[in-house]
């Protein structure tokens, strides 16, 4: 059976024929242009997938390698402030020392030492406040403020007085511009209200002191206070102390750099005004009748929600609780048994939390907020490294009331001590001085060697990083980018259909069954 052919058909083949070939043309024309073979998701929808998880990971690598090149930075001004700064620093007050420490200087010599040894505590304070980008490098997860201030802090020879320096147990309140010596005159306990005498001129004149004992109270924790004794020392400087603790009387004639009696210096102290890794602050929210503690390491602040009635006097009864670690938008259930001991054990993330008492009731909770000195920045996927450093287990200082650091690690206190001895005229303290500050060296040193291995680190991040970003870049020009050679011979087959296409329809739409009558 023959088909007939008409004039309509014939054009409508031929048309189509021709946008078919224009089309596959013009797609060819758009990929040379945009150097691209998939322009819209309709060209390769399991390419273009591809192509958009390629560029999201290429956009995170890039991310981390910003993130890595601020670490690297940050770590190296951390290196060079302790592995040079501060070592350079250290080996200008050890050669003071050697000096300070030998018999042929004079008070007056020491006193002009002393001059150059504050301004030397001075330099490390301002070092310890190095600032990267406008943020403290030395100040914990509070970078926005300095890690030190420099404030008043003391120092005794009488093992009683030294023990009580270290666990805290003082208040010196005022400012000085040099440092003062307190020696007693009797034997007792501050109770007592034993005589002494101060002076602020290195001994060479001295002004007796009163104790005062009514309504004195001294803080050693946030609940907790005893019975105080203040020091009066003259323009506005006192010093607190625990009544109970006891002096004994110093050979007046002596001088202040005899070591006997108790003898007392207030001198400079650095204040750590940043934040640590080391402290957890537990707060049982409502009126539950219940007291909580935790322990362990958060890397969050942790809520714990008791999620039944709970008789913490039974034994083996199960507790259902729940804890969320994103302020309560989300919870995670979980159960407990109690052990009948009025304590209930709850296990979350990075610890646990202790709840005591008789009875807790559905819907009590507990707030656990950690203090978090490290500044942990994301460098990798899942990889974290920390940047920021907690000031006081570097360079010491007193922190909380107390110092922070044993004395032989303890840079600020070393300092602060030696500028007491020089204005003091102490030529024995200047010796320990000097024998303190290569165990301080150490320290610092040790302090550098851990950030150098985070240096090595980050150089090995950011290397991996740099080969990683280039495969996924081969990648992402693999699925996406057009071949110009294969593109070009596609083009030149095309152009030739297309007009092969017109050159043949132009022909056969001459054909009409009218040239043959």
């Amino acid at each position: 059976m023959s088909l007939r052919v008409t004039q309509n058909v014939m054009y409508r083949t031929m048309m189509g024929q021709m946008q078919k070939s224009l089309s596959a043309y013009m797609e060819s024309n758009e990929q040379g242009s945009t150097q691209k073979k998939i322009n819209r998701p309709s060209d390769d929808p399991a390419g273009m997938y591809r192509v958009l998880m390629t560029r999201n990971d290429i956009s995170a690598t890039t991310q981390y390698q910003s993130n890595v090149d601020m670490a690297k930075g940050l770590l190296t001004l951390a290196d060079n402030v302790l592995g040079t700064q501060v070592s350079t620093v250290l080996t200008e007050l050890k050669s003071l020392a050697e000096q300070a420490s030998t018999g042929s200087y004079t008070a007056e010599n020491r006193k002009q030492m002393g001059f150059e040894a504050r301004q030397l505590f001075s330099q490390f304070i301002n070092l310890a406040n190095t600032e990267f980008e406008g943020k403290s490098i030395f100040a914990g997860h509070i970078y926005d403020s300095k890690a030190f201030e420099e404030g008043l802090g003391l120092c005794s020879w009488d093992e009683n007085w030294n023990a009580a320096i270290e666990s805290g147990e003082y208040l010196v309140e005022g400012a000085c511009d040099t440092s003062l010596v307190i020696q007693f005159t009797q034997d007792g306990v501050l109770s007592d209200l034993p005589s002494y005498r101060w002076s602020d001129d290195g001994g060479e004149t001295w002004h007796d002191g009163t104790i005062t004992t009514d309504n004195v109270q001294l803080a050693l924790g946030r609940n907790t206070s005893v019975a105080g004794a203040r020091l009066d020392l003259g323009n506005g400087v006192q010093v607190t102390m625990k009544a109970d603790l006891a002096v004994q009387a110093a050979d007046v004639d002596a001088g202040p750099g005899a070591d006997n009696g108790t003898l007392v210096y207030v001198r400079p102290q650095a204040l750590y005004q940043g934040d640590d890794s080391d402290t957890l602050e537990v707060t049982v929210l409502g009126d539950s009748g219940v007291t909580a503690s935790a322990a362990g390491t958060f890397g969050s602040n942790m809520l714990v929600r008791l999620d039944s009635d709970a008789d913490l006097t039974a034994a083996d009864a199960t507790v259902s609780y729940s804890y969320s670690t994103d302020s309560g938008s989300s919870w995670v259930p979980a159960t407990a048994s109690t052990t009948g001991n009025s304590t209930l054990h709850l296990l979350v993330p990075g610890g646990y939390v202790d709840v005591e008492g008789e009875s807790v009731a559905e819907g009590a909770q507990v707030l656990v907020r950690s203090h978090r000195g490290e500044f942990n920045l994301e460098v990798m996927k899942g990889s974290y490294i920390s940047l920021n450093n907690v000031g006081k287990d570097i360079f010491g200082g007193e922190y909380d009331g107390k110092p922070e650091l044993p004395a032989e690690e303890d840079l600020f206190g070393m300092v602060g001590d030696f500028v007491a001895y020089l204005e003091n005229n102490n030529q024995e303290g200047c010796q320990r001085t000097l024998a303190r500050i290569d165990s301080v060296q150490q320290h610092i040193l040790t302090e550098c060697a851990r950030i150098g291995g985070m240096e090595n680190r980050i150089e090995t991040i950011s290397d991996v990083l740099s080969f990683q970003k280039v495969d996924q870049q081969e990648r992402l020009s693999y699925t996406e980018d057009i071949d110009l050679t294969e593109l070009l011979t596609k083009l030149t087959q095309q152009q030739l259909t297309y007009q092969t296409v017109l050159q043949s329809s132009s022909k056969i739409m001459q054909m009409n069954l009218a040239n043959y009558l």
